[in-house]
């Protein structure tokens, strides 16, 4: 509901009835990137407004790849609290504020134990009576979910949920296990975590896949004293 080509007086009503934002938050937000935003809550400070470009580009290179698995990260608020920006104009260019900004949103990502999200798909078949069966057995070893069922004669209509990661090859199996007699129909419906016994192996897949280390940097490695 939120985008960058809204008013900003547009986006204020949203986030402050909507979603219970201080009209303050909501009157600064100054990026958007996805489904995350940047929050401007800084006062008093010299030369922010020579850098905030650059901070916005932080942003949305922090999120865009994230660091638990180079994919894009989903549902943040950045809150910019302060900043002591260099004097010297040479010191205040992108190689010195863009990694300003992404190490912390990074750092203070990993500290709030992340989540990988995975997406869900709706799954709507319509198939006898006497291969509803079947059906529901392909769903449930999918690590998917019946949502609802109903009568229509002499058919039953399945509503479902099942990752999207367990989709592949269940169209052949669909019509093996039916006599090709189901008919069947897939969406996006949503985001949802990927279960906590599953979490650290799926990352180690993503990670290993994209040439990258198997486990993610710690924290530590973004935090710095004041």
């Amino acid at each position: 509901k939120i985008n960058e080509m809204q008013t900003r007086d547009e986006r204020q009503k949203i986030l402050t009835k909507e979603y219970g934002w201080s009209t303050e938050d909501a009157r600064n937000v100054v990026a958007i990137e996805g489904a995350n935003i940047l929050v401007n809550r800084i006062k008093g400070r010299q030369y922010v407004e020579e850098v905030i470009d650059h901070i916005k580009s932080g942003f949305r290179d922090a999120v865009d790849t994230g660091v638990l698995a180079k994919e894009p990260m989903y549902g943040l608020k950045v809150n910019l609290e302060d900043i002591l920006i260099h004097e010297d104009p040479v010191h205040r260019g992108p190689a010195q504020i863009l990694p300003m900004t992404w190490r912390p949103i990074w750092c203070a990502f990993l500290m709030s134990e992340p989540k990988l999200l995975e997406p869900i798909m709706s799954f709507d078949c319509k198939v006898p009576n006497d291969f509803v069966s079947p059906v529901i057995s392909l769903v449930q070893k999918r690590r998917g979910r019946i949502l609802d069922m109903a009568n229509e004669e002499d058919m039953v209509i399945v509503k479902a949920e099942i990752p999207v990661a367990e989709s592949f090859g269940m169209a052949d199996e669909l019509r093996s296990s039916t006599q090709g007699r189901a008919f069947w129909a897939t969406q996006f419906s949503r985001w949802a975590p990927v279960p906590e016994s599953m979490h650290a192996d799926v990352i180690r897949q993503i990670r290993e896949r994209k040439g990258l280390s198997p486990t993610p940097p710690s924290y530590e490695e973004f935090y710095e004293e004041e």
